[in-house]
């Protein structure tokens, strides 16, 4: 299960989500309620443990300026999606696992979004994409 933790009371924007079973990601394929567009916050984390994580920014109903991602890959993948137009930043290593950035390069001028995640697994991948149209 993907679970959306929400207390109510988000401290500064943050938004924390926890994979714990790889079936019921995002909620039944893809249809449950985490599957909805949402509004993204400034700090993210996202804990894959036993279960996947995506956090798909490029279908967020609004992307602030700038959003960090803290992105814990335990046994199991957080997979990042950006729209085009933005520009990542990533930091960190995993153990027994791999950090992808597949978001091509972008000079200062054609940047709409920047997405700085910081990455820590443990036979777990961290991947970083843009969003398929």
């Amino acid at each position: 299960m993907c679970f959306d933790v929400d207390s109510g009371q988000r401290p500064h924007g943050a938004r924390h989500m926890l994979g714990l079973d790889p079936v019921f990601e995002g909620g039944w394929r893809r249809r449950g309620r985490r599957a909805r567009r949402w509004d993204a916050e400034g700090r993210i984390t996202a804990v894959a443990l036993f279960g996947d994580v995506i956090v798909d920014l490029a279908g967020a109903h609004s992307v602030p300026s700038v959003v960090e991602i803290s992105a814990w890959a335990l046994f199991r993948d957080v997979t990042i999606l950006v729209a085009p137009g933005t520009h990542v930043d990533v930091v960190g290593d995993s153990f027994i696992g791999e950090v992808h950035n597949a978001v091509p390069a972008l000079p200062q001028g054609f940047r709409r979004h920047t997405v700085r995640v910081e990455c820590h697994g443990v036979i777990g991948d961290v991947d970083v994409e843009v969003a398929a149209a």
